[in-house]
């Protein structure tokens, strides 16, 4: 059976309620049909080109070309021990969120690369004409290759599970997500942090497969930006593999450094909604010409510093019940399953304290209040990163503890590219606070997958409220609101 139409397999240890064991029971059957139409495709796809001539390539076949193994787990074999991550070593205060954590030792050379294919004369051959060609061909991969596999300055191991999670308002929901050897099977997804300009290793084992990991916002080649339908849906396993570029201070056109996140691309509207989403953050190189102060970080290369202690995360997140009864391939045959219909009834702010997330299994990450810290300290600002899993527009206010509007918040960046002045073309591009005119708000709108990191500058120590709102798309009518407090010292 082809793996796109396997049935969810739920972990041993969790207890089937006859809900759910229906709800797979369906599930089970919509897959085999699915399956069956897919093969039935693939046979005729692959018909077709042998009738021009072309060679087939079966889409769960093994790669002939295996990498050395490096230290995650290798592409071409079961890992028997999850491997853990290379040390990024940033000369700031290291992150101490679990998908970061360290090695114990380092390989004594990099892999050797896989070798290209050759043919009779010797000479390197693609196995695929054109990106068009190698976008077409790919369908369901066992364990994809790495190509030209390098030692990893940071890595992590990830894998997928569904377990019914209970949220804070008490409602319970299947959820489907990605969890480490550190983090437990929680939601969101474990935090993932790497540095720029290093080499950086995610090894995902769907076990539910098949799945991707997309990097949003983020360039990799096509083969590790994850998605499916221009590279290939994983099967069994894959280490990706990609690297940040550096920022260069008053350049606007280099650095990656920001918010970003991860999520599945296979039929991705239903498995970003069920949970298979993180958070992934880039930290910014340190440049000789802007240090860092102890307990401090920068936003990017040359921009302002903030407060690590009690730097925080808001991922806006709303629910639609019926989506959550879906199976694994719900739409993915042509048939109407309701994915253009969202209505959500739940809203969530998810996140907090990023030093401060705490792990294990059945953890809902709730974000419940904000801690901001006072000019005139000795702290640097507190920098709120904004990640909106929402498939509805917000809204998002600043205000007294009264309800007054406050401009506290200062944009610094969208979408892990900073604000920047770059009015005088060929010239350095300082940012906007250092051009003058800061970006304070008291409201900020954003919309699906959208990501902002903004400083928080209370007027004075005391109780602020920071309000959220979901807003229909067409109407704009409120939805749903949720308020945390945020404490100014």
């Amino acid at each position: 059976m082809s793996k796109v139409g396997m049935p969810l397999r739920r972990d041993p240890d969790d207890r089937k309620s006859p809900k759910q064991a229906k709800r797979e029971d369906e599930a089970r059957k919509k897959e085999e049909e699915a399956a069956r139409k897919r093969a039935e495709e693939v046979r005729k796809r692959q018909e077709a080109e042998r009738k021009r001539g072309k060679p087939t390539t079966s889409p769960t076949s093994q790669p002939t070309a295996t990498p050395t193994a490096g230290p995650t787990a290798s592409p071409t074999h079961e890992p028997t021990n999850k491997p853990t991550e290379a040390p990024a070593s940033p000369p700031t205060a290291e992150p101490t969120q679990e998908a970061t954590s360290r090695p114990t030792q380092q390989p004594s050379q990099q892999p050797t690369p896989s070798p290209r294919p050759t043919n009779e004369d010797d000479r390197p051959r693609h196995r695929f004409r054109s990106q068009v060609d190698f976008s077409s061909d790919q369908l369901d991969l066992d364990r994809p290759v790495t190509e030209f596999l390098q030692t990893p300055h940071s890595s992590v191991y990830l894998e997928v599970f569904n377990r019914d999670l209970r949220f804070d308002d008490g409602a319970e929901f299947e959820m489907w997500s990605f969890d480490s050897p550190q983090s437990g099977r929680g939601f969101p997804g474990p935090l993932i942090r790497p540095l720029e300009g290093k080499i950086f290793h995610a090894t995902v084992h769907p076990s539910m497969g098949p799945h991707t990991i997309h990097w949003h916002g983020l360039e990799p080649d096509p083969r590790n930006d994850g998605v499916g339908h221009t590279s290939f849906e994983i099967g069994g396993t894959y280490t990706y593999q990609w690297a940040p570029e550096p920022g260069r201070p008053g350049d606007p056109n280099y650095g990656a450094a920001g918010t970003y996140f991860y999520h599945c691309h296979v039929n991705t509207t239903l498995h970003a909604q069920m949970g298979m989403f993180g958070p992934v953050i880039v930290d910014p190189v340190v440049h000789p010409d802007y240090p860092v102060t102890p307990g401090a970080r920068r936003a990017f290369v040359d921009g302002p510093e903030y407060d690590i202690d009690t730097e925080s995360i808001l991922i806006p997140y709303s629910l639609d019940p019926r989506w959550h009864e879906m199976q694994h391939a719900a739409g993915l045959s042509g048939e109407d399953v309701g994915l253009n219909r969202f209505e959500p009834k739940h809203f969530y702010l998810m996140g907090g304290e990023l030093v401060r997330r705490r792990s294990g299994d059945n953890r809902v990450w709730s974000l419940s209040a904000l801690r901001a810290n006072v000019a005139g300290g000795t702290k640097k600002p507190t920098l709120l990163r904004i990640l909106n899993a929402n498939y509805l527009p917000n809204h998002m206010h600043f205000t007294t503890a009264d309800g007054e509007p406050v401009r506290m918040a200062e944009l610094i960046a969208h979408d892990g590219r900073p604000f920047r002045d770059t009015s005088v073309p060929g010239a350095p591009s300082p940012t906007c606070r250092e051009a003058g005119y800061p970006l304070l708000t008291d409201v900020l709108a954003f919309g699906a997958a959208e990501r902002f990191d903004v400083l928080l500058h209370p007027p004075e120590r005391g109780e602020y409220r920071l309000r959220v709102q979901w807003e229909d798309w067409i109407t704009g009518e409120i939805l749903g609101v949720r308020e945390v407090p945020i404490t100014a010292a």
